[in-house]
C-alpha cells in the first residue's frame, strides 16, 4: 500500500516537472515571436536626408498644376514661387514638409507590381526635393492602396513603397489649397439714410 501511494506521487510529481518543463517552454516561444514581431514593425523613413537640408519643393501634378516652395537655408522662412513673401504662411508649409522628410514606408514590395495597376505608368503626383548641394530627389505618387489607407509612390528607380495617406494627403493638398496667410474682408457698416436728412438735402435754399 506504501509502495503503491509512493509510487502515485512519483507519478504525480513527475508530470508536474513536465507541465513546468512545456511552459517554460511555451513561454521562451512566446517572447521570441513578440521580439520578432516587434523588430518586424520598424518602419524607416523613405527619405535618407535632413529636412534642414532640403531648400526646395516642387508638387506637381498630371494636370501639369504646380506650386514650389523655396527657402535660402533651413533657418530662413519657406517662400512659393511668384507670391510676395507676406502673403506666404511659413509655419504651415514648415510643418507639413516636416512630415514628408519624415515620413515612413509601412511596406516595402519586393516584387513590382504592374506599374499601370498601381497608377505608377503615369503618375498622379510627383514631389521633388532639392537640397542646399543640388541634390534631387524625385517622388512619384500613384494610387491610393485598395483599403485607402496608404499610397504606392516610387522615389527615383528605388523599390515601390507604400505610405500613410493621411500625412501624403496633407502633402498634395498644397498644391490645390496653397498655404496662405488670408487677409481678413473688411467689414462694410451700412449707413442709414432717414426720409428728412433726404429732403434736406434736395429742398434748395430760398
Amino acid at each position: 500500500m506504501v509502495r503503491r501511494s509512493t509510487l502515485v506521487l512519483i507519478v504525480i510529481f513527475a508530470i508536474l516537472v513536465g507541465f513546468a518543463w512545456l511552459f517554460q517552454r511555451y513561454q521562451a516561444n512566446k517572447s521570441d515571436n513578440a521580439a520578432t514581431a516587434t523588430a518586424t514593425i520598424s518602419l524607416a523613413n523613405i527619405y535618407n536626408l535632413n529636412g534642414k537640408q532640403v531648400n526646395g519643393v516642387i508638387i506637381s501634378n498630371a494636370a501639369g498644376d504646380k506650386i514650389e516652395f523655396y527657402r535660402d537655408s533651413g533657418s530662413t522662412p519657406w517662400t512659393i514661387v511668384d507670391l510676395p513673401d507676406d502673403q506666404v504662411d511659413s509655419f504651415q508649409i514648415d510643418s507639413i514638409t516636416a512630415q514628408l522628410f519624415t515620413i515612413t514606408a509601412q511596406e516595402t514590395l519586393t516584387q513590382s507590381p504592374p506599374l499601370d495597376s498601381i497608377g505608377l505608368d503615369t503618375p498622379a503626383y510627383t514631389i521633388i526635393l532639392t537640397t542646399a548641394e543640388g541634390e534631387q530627389w524625385i517622388t512619384n505618387v500613384g494610387s491610393p492602396t485598395p483599403i485607402g489607407s496608404g499610397y504606392y509612390i516610387r522615389i527615383d528607380s528605388s523599390p515601390i513603397v507604400i505610405v500613410d495617406k493621411l500625412v501624403m494627403d496633407d502633402v498634395l493638398n498644397m498644391l490645390s489649397d496653397p498655404p496662405v496667410i488670408h487677409t481678413p474682408t473688411p467689414e462694410i457698416t451700412p449707413v442709414t439714410v432717414s426720409a428728412t436728412q433726404i429732403e434736406t438735402q434736395v429742398t434748395p435754399t430760398p
